[in-house]
């Protein structure tokens, strides 16, 4: 019984985390590419301030994005990792 409480409550739930947040931190991860890539550019043309603040606002914006749920993900794999623990360590 234990071992599929630990698996149903943080086994699943864990790898399930790291799958959303894994693929929302890879959308995320390639939109700050694009912002950068915007960003390099204005800076390139010698843009005013007020595009230079806008351009790093929206890079800046994605990557507490990245941050926030790539943290997400090593949470929800440590949930995993304490489900798995307790499974392979109940007798």
């Amino acid at each position: 019984m234990g071992r599929f409480a630990l698996l149903f409550l943080l086994v699943m739930p864990g790898v399930a985390g790291m799958v959303v947040f894994g693929v929302y931190t890879l959308i995320d991860w390639a939109a700050l590419d694009q912002a950068y890539l915007a960003f390099e550019q204005a800076i390139q043309d010698s843009a005013d301030l007020n595009t230079l603040f806008a351009q790093a606002t929206k890079q800046n914006n994605h990557r507490i994005n990245v941050f926030a749920e790539g943290v997400w993900f090593l949470l929800s794999a440590i949930v995993a990792a304490i489900g798995i623990h307790g499974m392979a360590t109940r007798r």
